[in-house]
């Protein structure tokens, strides 16, 4: 399921982060919640890493991080202008290990 301890939630204008492609993002403290009220046992909680093929994207939105705070939409000229040195700024940006990428998997035991 999506992954709100993902780069996406600091992710602005993300059309395929909102609904109806995804109505809701899935905390860690969520899918403990979800164990505790159904009282079930969580086994495990994996977060996929950020994969190849959204590096590029992940670079983007924690470059636009930096320098204007995450909302759901912008269109303001200051991000744009962002956005456009984002190009040459993103090439700076380091993707750590621990970062985590869309994707959450929770797994319980009745």
């Amino acid at each position: 399921m999506p992954s709100e301890e993902s780069f996406l939630k600091y992710c602005t204008n993300g059309i395929l982060n909102m609904p109806p492609h995804h109505v809701s993002r899935f905390s860690d403290k969520a899918l403990r919640s979800i164990a505790y009220i159904f009282s079930i046992k969580l086994k495990h909680i994996y977060h996929e890493h950020v994969q190849n093929e959204h590096r590029d994207f992940y670079k983007s939105v924690i470059w636009a991080k930096y320098f204007l705070k995450p909302k759901l939409i912008d269109t303001s000229f200051k991000r744009k202008i962002i956005n456009r040195f984002g190009k040459i700024g993103t090439k700076m940006i380091k993707i750590p290990k621990e970062a985590y990428g869309h994707t959450v998997v929770a797994i319980y035991e009745v």
